[in-house]
């Protein structure tokens, strides 16, 4: 009895709304919302402040502008996060280049995937040692220990083809998996390792904690090379390439508008996750270590960038990429790559087909 009088009360409420609806002005009611195209990005570590652009442009509109109901979702390493591109569970992710050559190689995998957007034209890799260590540079590697987050990080075979090319026998150095943040840092300060091989971000904050290091200078070929961007699968470019297009050039939007206010940007990190704000000390205190923390990441993400090339690649990134894995050992020697088949500028036009000024007035009246 009960669920025949809550069906009634339902048909009535839909009646009186449909009643309602009939006096509408035709010309509105023809006229039904558009949907947002969805769109799901994937992050492969934990949610922090280097994803705040991605935030920062939510919070502008840059998304809503393209049509795009944007989503970031945490998916740890290639192995997870290539499946779900394939199976078109996520649209594209946030990832490092180096798996793609090597599934190119005959009786590899060959993923049908192309990247289509540099996020990272200049490597996020570095080498830091303490600002007292002997070593000055790569070529002084020979016989020393270096700490990588892991022994499986996609970065060991650049690292290995920058030292070799500076006379080094990789034999003689011995590789550790220190980790990341206090692992890694504690490693450098006790001296069990005389490099530690990760990114910009993270030696930031192991200076931030006052351990004083230098970074030492990559061979000059080796600078300014990619290291990140964005794969999509083939089928995503063949069926829907416009939301690709729009993807990318709401996130070109967002890298301007977080360089141009880096405290905006932080801040719509921390209002999307409030959890992941820090609870100890001031907001004061805290957004100028983000800020600090931020600077070099913005860099990288804008080194050589302008009105017309966010998003570009170069050949040069791909053979000096496919160089060093060959060097490593994860590409055979003989192998031919087509780098056609793993990247695709034919969307940067499309990518930087913005007003950057409006953008950068847009973000600096973020508060």
């Amino acid at each position: 009895m009960q669920v025949s009088q809550g069906v009634s009360r339902c048909f009535n409420i839909l009646r009186t709304a449909l009643i309602g609806a009939a006096v509408l002005v035709p010309a509105l009611a023809a006229q039904p919302a558009v949907a947002k195209d969805k769109f799901v990005f994937a992050w492969p570590s934990a949610l922090n402040t280097g994803t705040a652009n991605f935030t920062f442009g939510k919070a502008l509109g840059f998304f809503d502008e393209e049509n795009i109901d944007a989503e970031i979702i945490v998916l740890t390493g290639s192995g997870v996060i290539i499946p779900q591109l394939l199976a078109g569970t996520v649209h594209s992710a946030y990832a490092s280049l180096e798996p793609l050559p090597i599934s190119r190689q005959e009786g590899k995998p060959n993923f049908p995937l192309r990247f289509v957007y540099n996020f990272l034209p200049r490597s996020i890799w570095e080498m830091a040692v303490l600002e007292d260590s002997p070593i000055k540079k790569m070529g002084d590697f020979g016989g020393k220990t270096i700490g990588f987050v892991s022994l499986t990080s996609g970065n060991i075979a650049m690292t290995q083809a920058m030292a070799q090319s500076e006379g080094v026998n990789w034999n003689t150095v011995q590789k550790i998996a220190a980790g990341s943040g206090v692992p890694a840092f504690e490693a450098l300060r006790r001296k069990s390792i005389d490099g530690l091989n990760l990114w910009d971000t993270a030696h930031v904050s192991l200076e931030l904690t006052g351990t004083k290091i230098r970074r030492i200078p990559f061979p000059k070929e080796y600078q300014n090379l990619s290291s990140h961007g964005f794969p999509v699968s083939e089928e995503l470019l063949k069926k829907n390439p416009g939301l690709v297009a729009r993807f990318g050039r709401a996130m070109s939007k967002a890298a301007i508008a977080c360089n141009a206010n880096l405290e905006g940007c932080i801040l719509s990190f921390w209002r999307q996750y409030p959890e992941l704000k820090p609870t100890t000390g001031s907001d004061a205190d805290n957004m100028k270590r983000e800020v600090e923390v931020m600077k070099p990441r913005m860099a990288n993400l804008l080194a050589g960038r302008n009105e017309t090339n966010m998003g570009a690649f170069t050949d040069e990134d791909w053979t000096l990429l496919i160089n060093a894995l060959k060097v490593g050992g994860l590409i055979e020697k003989d192998a031919k790559i087509p780098l056609n088949t793993l990247y695709t500028n034919e969307f940067v036009a499309e990518y930087n087909k913005f007003d950057r000024a409006a953008v950068i007035s847009k973000a600096k009246a973020y508060k």
